[in-house]
């Protein structure tokens, strides 16, 4: 798929997939890392730095998360500078580009919490919505073992509630949210090194695995260099040294949208855990 086609498709539904933008031994290699990685954790099931581990249907401890990748091998810092990922958010949010933050978020076969829908602008405000997630498919990613899924168009309507009742970010949208049309679902599907791009108010979520196949994503999310961060306070040192294309200059750019912000939490900023107090549910629980 040529970039003008992912542009095109990006702009009229809120999302596009890319297939052959990595080389075959690039996703080899991917995988490899992230099972190199993964070996790492081998008989932990408490939090680390590094790793979230959940308890599958067996009682088993799984890893649920690697988190900020990036630091963690340099493989993965290279991925988040790939020139040919660079070259479509070029053309989706302009040149000077900054990672924003990254993680792997993993299903373990016949398990793997299911991340409700939600939108990314709800966790990840800035001054403009020129920011995108990108997500690279470590495996193959299909309907069963837990293919994300988004609701084609939802970019173009509003950003929705992901408080409850007492004001409390709870991380999803209530079942029923007229603005949530579930018959618009896609799932985003394809061979592992398929690249799926998304807009921050696209909705988006995914169910539990219900293959035998494990499922990996690593997501790299990215903002335009003037698009400031309204939810963390900045370490400009850390700041700059996410810049992976272009000028990190201070000026930042201001645009009107709706802002609300995801505080206060009961659970910290991990998604799992800010979703796991829900009390109504669209996707089926694991077991």
């Amino acid at each position: 798929m040529i970039i003008d086609d992912i542009v095109r498709h990006y702009r009229a539904h809120g999302y596009a997939l890319a297939a052959g933008l990595l080389q075959a031994d690039e996703v080899a290699r991917l995988r490899a890392v992230t099972d190199a990685v993964s070996a790492a954790a081998a008989g932990q099931s408490e939090e680390t730095p590094v790793f979230d581990f959940e308890t599958d249907t067996e009682g088993r401890s799984t890893i649920q998360r690697i988190k900020k990748p990036h630091r963690v091998d340099p493989f993965y810092d290279a991925m988040a500078r790939h020139p040919r990922i660079l070259q479509v958010l070029e053309a989706l949010i302009g040149p000077h580009i900054r990672l924003s933050h990254s993680k792997i978020n993993m299903k373990a076969a016949r398990g793997g919490t299911a991340l409700e829908w939600h939108q990314d602008w709800a966790f990840a405000p800035h001054t403009h919505m020129g920011t995108c997630v990108v997500s690279v498919m470590i495996d193959e990613a299909r309907p069963e073992n837990g293919a994300m899924q988004v609701l084609a168009g939802s970019h173009e309507g509003a950003l929705l509630e992901h408080h409850d009742e007492d004001g409390y970010f709870i991380g999803a949208i209530a079942p029923g949210d007229p603005g949530a049309d579930l018959s618009k679902a896609v799932s985003l599907t394809g061979p592992a090194g398929t690249i799926a791009f998304h807009h921050p108010l696209t909705i988006h979520g995914s169910g539990v695995n219900l293959s035998g196949d494990p499922r990996r994503i690593l997501f790299l999310e990215y903002a335009a260099a003037d698009a400031y961060p309204l939810f963390y306070a900045v370490d400009w040192t850390d700041y700059q040294s996410r810049m992976v294309q272009g000028d990190g200059a201070s000026h930042v750019r201001i645009e009107p949208n709706r802002v609300k912000l995801p505080f206060p939490s009961r659970a910290g900023s991990s998604i799992y855990k800010i979703q796991a107090g829900l009390k109504a549910r669209h996707f089926a629980v694991a077991g």
